[in-house]
This record gives structure tokens, C-alpha cells and sequence, in this order.
């Protein structure tokens, strides 16, 4: 065993047949528009730049900008303690009864603190208190254990647990303390999963949807090309799983995700794109297992962002989702044909029914998301029943990637703006 984890490749593990249904995903080739002095240039200019609120809480930096917050300690159906904050209002939209809410979801590997990851004023938390909103912020990977069972229990659920637990426990929590009828999600990859999950699941959970924005979210996977996802595709549903899964304990501090990237068998070079090993970013513990764009980066704020952008990611639903990726399709946790049988009583797992997802739903996509690619979002729009379904968006940029959505510096203008507007023009209809 401790030679695999040094150095055993996965060419010698067993091969999962079919290993994939889909084909990879062949991205649009563009011209660079960031080159290598140009990212020298900026990276000098940012190593100048202190970062005072790199190393703040999510309260201090809320405080400190003259925004109100909460923080509520809830309790899910199976016996997990979640924290969600809330921002009820600021300097420009003052705290009051009646504003409209508005979840927010953040992805695998992350905290409710992505996002606050850019500056003060292009940050989607921040952007939409000063809009009018009700805004609470929802955090489910770091779920503590409350009884019977120690901290690895709460990692080891996937992304379909955290659907149809942690979902109906915030949505409810919000709708209680604000006294609204119904409230507005974002959600953003595996967060943008989850809604869905909750949704097809618990039909009650469409009813407290006004609607739903889902940022890439990470249901159908199959033509990703995300060295990371594809390494961990060739583990799910074999002994290397078992194995992998006890070596991290179930879970993977994104901080430092060496002792992952050695089991998986792949080294941090290769998870970078010519560009980013150029400008060093690939240097910085953790960035090359994100999907970002060079081009947008903002340099001087390298230090608040990767405070922010990592965090604990749960193993099963980094398997869960790898498993969707090799079947190309959005289906309940694959736990091999006993348990299978057992527990859905049939030999594959049965797949998420989206027919029954009714709540508004508007889907955003980046053209070289190497996660969630063109034809993924393609699939899952089919899926969905054309009454739900309110709007497919293309992100106005060539190049806009993964973890763009929430780190990019355009990401305000591109993503933001727009998603605020047309949530805007809901409320106006709804009232």
C-alpha cells in the first residue's frame, strides 16, 4: 500500500468498465490574452500590496464595511449542527422587515466565505445586501457531529445527503426568522447540485423557491477534463477508494491538498495550464485544483482570495461527483451492485427525476469551464421540464472557467449585475 501512495501510477489499477460513457469535452482553443509578462508584471506589482483583510473573518470584514451580520448554529433531521450567517442590510440598504432573501451555496472544497473572496464592492454577498436582499450565506462542509459519532461521520455523506438534509434545514431556518413566504437561491457547482437534489426530492422544498440561479452547477459531469476529477474517476468503485477514502480520513483540507494529489498518483504541474505555471500561480498550495481563468485574475488579491477559496472538502461527495462524471448522468451515490439492490432495489443507482423540479430555475455557464462544460449544461437543460426551466446564459467572455464565478475580477460585471437584475425583475413580477 505505501508504494501506490509514492508511487504507483493508475495505468495499473483495475479499469472500471465502461470507464466513461461520455467523451471528453474538446474546449474552444483561444488566443492568450495574458502573457507571460504581463503576469510577471502583475505579480510583482501585487507582492507589494498588503492585504489587510486576508487573514479576517467573514464578521470583521462584514463589521469593518458597515454591514450587519448574524450567525445561526442549526440543527438538520439527521442530527448535524450547520452554520449559516446572514447579512440582513448595510450602510446602503438598511436592515428592515420584509426584504426579499436570498441563499447563497458555495461549491466542494469550500466555505460560505467564497463569497466574500473578491473586494468589498464586486463581491456577490455584499453586492446583493446593497441591492435591497435579505442575504444568508449557507456552509454544509464542515457539518459537525452533535451525537454519537465522532467528526469523520460528518464527511461521510456525498452531495445527496446534503440535498436532502442541510437544504430544507436552511431554507426553513431563513424563511422563519425573515417571515417569508418563499426566498431566492444561488448556488454555484456542487451547490447548484444540491438545490437540485432538494428540489427533485422533497417536493415541498419547490414551494419555498421563488428561484433558483445556478451558477455551473455540477450535476451533469461527463465531458469534463479536470485532471483532478478524471484521476479520481479511475478510483470510484475500486480497492483504491476504500483505501484512499481511510488515508484522508474522509476528508480533504483544500489548504494543503498534497497527501490527496500523492494517492490520486498526479503531481501539482500537472493540474496547471501553460499560463498559470508561467505567472507562478500554480506555485500557491491548492490554486492548480481550481479551473480559473489567467486573464481574469486579479493579482493584488491573491491573499484574500486564497484565504477564501479553500477549505474542507468532503471525500464522498468528491467520489459521488466522479461517479456522475464516468456515467454521464446525475444519479443517486453508486455503492456497488449488493448495496444497490439493497438500498434502491436495482443493480445500477436510479437517476435524480429533474421532471419534477417546478421551481424557476436560470442556469449561467463559462464557455472553457473544464468541470461543467458546454455540452454538460446542454444535457441538463434537457432534462428539466421546459416550465421550470426560465433561462440559459452564456458568460460574455471566451474564456470564463470554473471558479470564475466567484473569483474573477469581471465576475461583477459579467455575472453579478446580471444575475441581480433579473432577480429584480422576479421580485417586481412576484409583488
Amino acid at each position: 500500500m505505501k508504494l501506490f501512495v509514492s508511487t504507483q501510477r493508475f495505468s495499473l489499477l483495475p479499469n472500471p468498465s465502461p470507464f466513461r460513457v461520455c467523451e471528453k469535452y474538446q474546449p474552444i482553443l483561444i488566443n492568450e490574452t495574458n502573457g507571460p509578462i504581463t503576469c510577471l508584471e502583475e505579480l510583482t506589482s501585487a507582492s507589494k500590496v498588503q492585504d489587510q483583510d486576508a487573514d479576517k473573518s467573514i464578521i470583521q470584514i462584514s463589521v469593518e464595511n458597515g454591514y450587519e451580520i448574524q450567525s445561526y448554529k442549526v440543527t438538520t433531521s439527521d442530527g448535524y449542527i450547520l452554520t449559516m450567517f446572514r447579512i440582513p442590510g448595510g450602510f446602503k440598504s438598511p436592515a428592515r422587515n420584509g426584504k426579499p432573501s436570498v441563499l447563497l451555496l458555495h461549491g466542494w472544497g469550500n466555505s460560505c466565505e467564497i463569497w466574500i473572496a473578491l473586494p468589498n464592492d464586486k463581491n456577490l454577498a455584499f453586492m446583493l445586501a446593497d441591492a435591497g436582499y435579505d442575504v444568508w450565506l449557507g456552509a454544509f462542509e464542515a457539518r459537525l457531529a452533535w451525537t454519537g459519532c465522532v467528526i469523520k461521520c460528518a464527511f461521510s455523506i456525498s452531495f445527496h445527503e446534503i440535498g436532502i438534509y442541510d437544504i430544507p434545514t436552511m431554507v426553513d431556518q431563513i424563511l422563519m426568522v425573515s417571515g417569508n413566504d418563499k426566498i431566492f437561491v444561488i448556488g454555484h457547482s456542487m451547490g447548484g447540485a444540491t438545490i437540485l437534489v432538494a428540489a427533485a426530492e422533497i417536493p415541498t422544498m419547490n414551494q419555498k423557491i421563488n428561484a433558483a440561479f445556478l451558477l455551473e452547477p455540477a450535476a451533469q459531469l461527463g465531458g469534463l477534463y479536470d485532471p483532478a476529477i478524471l484521476a479520481t474517476m479511475r478510483v470510484v468503485n475500486t480497492p483504491a477508494e476504500d483505501f484512499i477514502y481511510e488515508l484522508v480520513r474522509g476528508r480533504i483540507q483544500m489548504r494543503n491538498p498534497r497527501l490527496l494529489l500523492t494517492a490520486l498518483g498526479i503531481q501539482l504541474y500537472e493540474l496547471c495550464e501553460p499560463t498559470a505555471v508561467r505567472c507562478g500561480l500554480c506555485d500557491l498550495t491548492g490554486l492548480g485544483l481550481r479551473n480559473f481563468n489567467p486573464a481574469q485574475m486579479n493579482y493584488t488579491n491573491l491573499p484574500r482570495m486564497l484565504s477564501k477559496l479553500n477549505d474542507i472538502g468532503s471525500l464522498r461527495s468528491l467520489f459521488h461527483l466522479s461517479q456522475n462524471a464516468r456515467s454521464c448522468s446525475f444519479r443517486y451515490y453508486d455503492r456497488e451492485t449488493a448495496e444497490n439492490l439493497r438500498r434502491y432495489g436495482q443493480v445500477n443507482p436510479p437517476r435524480y427525476n429533474l421532471s419534477a423540479v417546478t421551481a424557476p430555475l436560470y442556469l449561467f455557464w463559462g464557455e472553457q469551464d473544464a468541470i461543467v462544460t458546454p455540452p454538460d449544461v446542454q444535457r441538463l437543460a434537457n432534462e428539466l421540464s421546459p416550465a421550470a426551466l426560465r433561462g440559459v446564459f452564456r458568460v460574455n467572455d471566451d474564456t470564463f472557467n470554473h471558479y470564475d464565478f466567484v473569483v474573477a475580477r469581471d465576475a461583477n460585471v459579467l455575472v453579478y449585475k446580471p444575475l441581480i437584475e433579473l432577480m429584480n425583475n422576479f421580485e417586481e413580477r412576484v409583488s
